[in-house]
């Protein structure tokens, strides 16, 4: 009797050395960027052949999900966490963002992430970590794979502003635009389903938009397309446009989160970094030019800009200089001011005059971006 009872606490020691010693392994191999790729389906099929399983369910959620997991139990989810507050009114609803950065644990085999937003902890059971493969079991013959995520990253390739815009949707989605320089100044114009509307500056640190443009930079940006578009209709359209020496180097219109997914996991948390850094109201009497996205006129010609392209030329302006120049109007644009009412700013390309006020930006906006041969004839649901 002795003997048995002594056997079993051996081998409940060796049982439990095994899981620390698995824990402390996976620990050590789960270090890194991960790409969920796949959920594979063994269950057996019944024997009545026009039985169907539903299909397998995608872990932590219906999105589809990358983590990096870092020293001391920090994880980062690359889509964030989110709150949804509900009201009877519309225009009422906002969404929170919680950030990306949570906490991880290994535990018995078992890798847990804490939602931030439900508060508790996803519990999926690490069947091997083998090379850059993550295989977890969601449940009975069901396992969901990860791919460690490798970059190619041009260190350089660098931006001297990032503006990220959307659109809103049939809906509730937040409408606004954010401009993010490489000192770390933020000019941030929140207009519908924000928890802030309005106009404010605010500052980050070099590093921190180091840190975001990496995350871009992750995604590629070279070798994306101009345009995603779902295969649907009333989504959003979200607008990121990269500038370089007062040029736009790159646009890149995103409807319905088509676009990869390493793009759309860089935008998503600048979409809502005002929730996460102090604001200052802004006040200024110049033009704003990105309710909609504005468009140069000529005649019956337009030149369109995207919604994230009009919000840097109203950077460009509000970083210029007011001047008594005389210019010719060669085009005209129009948009629709904070008041919903209807504007015109005449311009050569460099000088801007908006009501009694003209602003030099300091070269020819058109000119320096290849605009000149994309102008394009009137519709009727032009301006």
């Amino acid at each position: 009797m002795i003997q048995k009872i002594t056997l079993l606490i051996i081998t409940v020691f060796i049982l439990n050395s095994c899981k620390r010693n698995n824990d402390k392994q996976f620990s050590k191999d789960i270090l890194g960027e991960w790409t969920y790729v796949k959920t594979e389906d063994l269950r057996k099929p019944k024997k009545d052949q026009d039985y169907k399983y539903p299909p397998p369910p995608s872990p932590f959620g219906g999105h589809i999900q990358g983590y990096h997991f870092l020293e001391n139990n920090v994880c980062e989810n690359k889509l964030g966490y989110y709150k949804l507050i509900e009201a009877e009114q519309r225009r009422n609803r906002k969404i929170i963002f919680l950030g990306t950065k949570t906490e991880y644990k290994i535990e018995n085999d078992s890798l847990k992430i804490l939602d931030l937003e439900a508060k508790t902890w996803e519990n999926q059971k690490i069947q091997s970590i083998i090379g850059d493969t993550l295989t977890v079991k969601m449940s009975d013959s069901i396992f969901a794979k990860y791919a460690r995520s490798k970059y190619k990253i041009d260190p350089n390739e660098n931006y001297d502003q990032i503006i990220v815009s959307s659109s809103g949707c049939y809906g509730s989605c937040p409408i606004a635009d954010i401009s993010i320089d490489h000192n770390g100044k933020i000019l941030f114009y929140g207009q519908d389903y924000n928890t802030q509307n309005g106009i404010f500056t605010s500052k980050i640190t070099k590093s921190e938009f180091q840190k975001i443009q990496t995350n871009f930079k992750k995604a590629d940006i070279k070798n994306l397309q101009n345009n995603y578009e779902a295969n649907w209709t009333d989504d959003e359209n979200v607008t990121i446009t990269f500038i370089k020496n007062k040029k736009v180097v790159k646009s890149i219109n995103d409807y319905g989160r088509n676009s990869p997914i390493p793009l759309i996991w860089a935008y998503m948390p600048v979409r809502y970094l005002y929730q996460q850094i102090k604001l200052v109201p802004f006040k200024t009497e110049r033009p704003v030019l990105s309710i909609f996205g504005a468009g140069f006129t000529k005649g019956n010609q337009i030149c369109d800009l995207s919604k994230s392209e009009s919000f840097y030329l109203f950077t460009e302006i509000y970083k210029g200089k007011e001047t008594s120049q005389e210019f010719e109007n060669k085009y005209q644009i129009m948009f629709w001011n904070t008041d919903d009412k209807k504007e015109t700013v005449n311009t050569d390309g460099r000088y801007f005059k908006f009501k009694n006020k003209t602003i030099d930006i300091g070269y020819n906006f058109l000119i320096q971006n290849n605009l000149t041969e994309k102008f394009r004839q009137k519709i009727k649901y032009d301006y």
